[in-house]
C-alpha cells in the first residue's frame, strides 16, 4: 500500500465526519424556517441544539422567545426575550416591527397567565394570614380578661 492511500482514507474519513456533523447540527436559519412553517416540535428540538452550541447568541435566544410565544409559554418567552436583549440590546438582526410585536404580545399575556399573577396571589394569601392571625390573637387576649365586677 502506498503512503498516499492512508492519507486519502484519512482525508475522506475526516470529510465524511465533518459532513455528518454539519448535517446533524441545526442552524439559526433552519430554526427560523421551521418556526415560519409552524413545525414547533422540530423547531424546539433544533433551537435546543443551537443553544447548546451557542449559549451566548442573542439571535438564538430571540428565536427561542418567538418559539415559546408560539407555544403559549409566555413567562418563558419573556425570559428569553429579556436574555436576548441583555446580549444584544439593539436586536439588530431582527426586523424592528417584529421585535416590537413580540414584546407587545409578551407583555399583553403577562397579566393573563397565572405566573404573571403569582405575586398578587402570594401577597393576598399573606394578607389573609395576617388578618386571621390578628383575629385569633385578639380573641385569645379578649378571653383572658377578668370578667367585669358588678
Amino acid at each position: 500500500m502506498s503512503p498516499a492511500k492512508p492519507r486519502l482514507f484519512l482525508f475522506l474519513f475526516l470529510v465524511f465526519g465533518l459532513a455528518l456533523c454539519t448535517t446533524r447540527a441545526a442552524t439559526l436559519d433552519q430554526v427560523a424556517g421551521l418556526l415560519r412553517a409552524g413545525h414547533l416540535a422540530q423547531a424546539d428540538h433544533a433551537i435546543a441544539q443551537v443553544l447548546a452550541v451557542q449559549p451566548d447568541s442573542a439571535q438564538a435566544h430571540y428565536l427561542d422567545a418567538r418559539l415559546l410565544a408560539a407555544e403559549g409559554k409566555w413567562p418563558l418567552a419573556e425570559d428569553e426575550l429579556e436574555r436576548a436583549r441583555r446580549l444584544d440590546p439593539t436586536l439588530g438582526f431582527a426586523p424592528g416591527p417584529q421585535v416590537q410585536a413580540l414584546a407587545n404580545e409578551v407583555l399583553q399575556h403577562r397579566w393573563k397567565s397565572p405566573a404573571g399573577l403569582a405575586g398578587y396571589g402570594q401577597a393576598g394569601l399573606a394578607a389573609l394570614f395576617v388578618l386571621v392571625s390578628g383575629y385569633l390573637i385578639f380573641s385569645v387576649l379578649r378571653g383572658r380578661r377578668p370578667p367585669p365586677k358588678v
